[in-house]
């Protein structure tokens, strides 16, 4: 029977025990190993023991693993990482079980020192920090309803995340343990006074990058998105994040380091976390947004960063510097819909100032880009032709109104009834073509900057 748990022990846990890191800094030290296990003075007892409580997780007799399990840990502390693997699934289950307080605080006490006897001895590893990391808050400071956090607590908890934050990075994938982290660095600040709100907001600002780069990632969105209104909350309860700050703390630093790419980034983080509209308008029109935003667009161009530097420059009359960066964001853009309203965008543009072929070669690039946008375009170009009359008329009764044809011809392509209305009631009369020894279906060419040819078709008598 003991053979038998033992060899179903070894497949148990074989495949972790085989992988495990080597122990350090063991006391006692290790003695008669094999293949990564070290069984101490008794290999025989200690086999014996291992596979009684490795068979008593396995069927969640918890109870039962109690005594085996401590027993190896006081023995054999570095017998394989597997026991500290199999520990803690015993001490998490039993605190997460346990009904009464005190017995339950004693198991999460357990849990606790568990992982830090784990990384003491096998070494502090990210995904075993972050473990940690996930119950090291939580019983701390929300199960021990009994205890109010002092500054010891605070700082001790606060030092292990900011570790792990620094440690991990963006390689976290706990969203918890970075909302705990802010909630820790504010009440630090609260109860010890002994971080500045610079840091809290430093920090924060390298926290919000990891946190909407994770959004984007699209992996369990919402709950990354939870953590990021909750860490906004708490800086924003804890923190005077306002215009004046940013302009008097953190602009300067840009200022003196034009190249820092950290800095623009979080002044333009902060500047669309302002809650007050009227103060956040005073950082998002003013110079300080613009700058941030050129800096970050020098190092990661992105069709988005152009668009908005468009649209700042056209504010301040730069008409030449909007239309470089609106040209831009339509190199760099990659959805065909949005490049195609960027080129209608000009479009529009070329025609207020007068550049009418232009406009025309643009709204057909603008279709081109985007099929739905063709009805639109044609419909545009049909209006470029109707404005176009005086200027383009002549002599000729009928000649003159052939941009109104053209226009029609440009209507009918985009569906635009209303449009083909409109163009029909300036056809040539029917007079005006019997005078002219003209007739219907007659080839005209439209001269000036039209430049096309289009039928003849009269306007019917009313």
């Amino acid at each position: 029977m003991k053979k038998r748990l033992f060899l179903f022990t070894i497949l148990f846990v074989g495949a972790i025990g085989l992988a495990a890191a080597q122990p350090f800094n063991c006391s006692p030290a290790t003695t008669n190993c094999e293949s990564g296990w070290c069984w101490g003075e008794d290999p025989g007892k200690a086999k014996e023991t291992y596979t009684i409580f490795a068979d008593a997780i396995k069927l969640k007799e918890y109870g039962r693993a109690i005594e085996h399990f401590e027993w190896l840990a006081t023995n054999i502390p570095c017998l394989n990482e597997a026991l500290y693997i199999n520990g803690l699934k015993l001490y998490e289950a039993l605190a997460e079980e346990e009904k009464d307080a005190n017995n339950k605080i004693k198991y999460q006490d357990r849990v606790l020192a568990l992982y830090d006897k784990r990384m003491s001895t096998y070494g502090e590893k990210l995904d075993v920090m972050e473990r940690k990391g996930l119950k090291f808050y939580p019983y701390e400071m929300i199960e021990r309803t009994n205890l109010a956090p002092d500054t010891a607590m605070i700082n001790r908890l606060y030092n292990f995340y900011d570790r792990l934050i620094e440690k991990g990075g963006a390689s976290l994938k706990q969203s918890s343990v970075f909302s705990y982290y802010m909630d820790l660095m504010c009440k630090k600040k609260t109860l010890s006074k002994d971080i500045s709100d610079d840091v809290i907001l430093e920090k924060y600002g390298k926290i919000t990058q990891i946190v909407d780069a994770k959004i984007i990632e699209n992996v369990k969105k919402e709950t990354w998105e939870e953590t990021k209104i909750a860490i906004d909350g708490l800086v924003e309860m804890y923190v005077p994040m306002g215009c004046d700050y940013i302009t008097n703390k953190l602009y300067p630093k840009l200022q003196a380091n034009p190249k820092d790419l950290d800095m623009a980034k979080k002044i333009v983080a902060f500047i669309l976390r302002i809650k007050d509209d009227a103060d956040k308008s005073k950082c998002y029109k003013g110079e300080i947004f613009t700058k941030a935003v050129e800096v970050i667009y020098i190092n990661e161009k992105t069709a988005s960063i152009a668009r908005i530097l468009a649209d700042r420059a056209f504010s301040a009359g730069d008409e030449a510097g909007g239309i470089k960066y609106l040209n831009e964001a339509i190199e760099l853009e990659t959805d065909p819909v949005k490049k195609a309203d960027d080129i209608f965008r000009l479009a529009r543009m070329a025609s207020k100032r007068g550049a009418l072929g232009e406009a025309r070669t643009l709204a057909l690039k603008s279709a081109s880009a985007d099929a739905s946008k063709a009805s639109e375009a044609y419909s545009f170009i049909g209006d470029l032709y109707m404005s176009s009359h005086k200027a383009c008329s002549s002599g000729d009764a009928v000649q003159s109104r052939a941009v109104f044809l053209a226009a029609y011809d440009m209507y009918a392509k985009g569906g635009d009834g209303k449009g083909m209305a409109n163009a029909k009631d300036q056809f040539p009369s029917i007079t005006d073509a019997f005078t002219l020894g003209k007739k219907e279906g007659d080839v005209l060419s439209v001269g000036c900057w039209i430049n096309t040819s289009t039928t003849l078709r009269l306007r019917p008598k009313k």
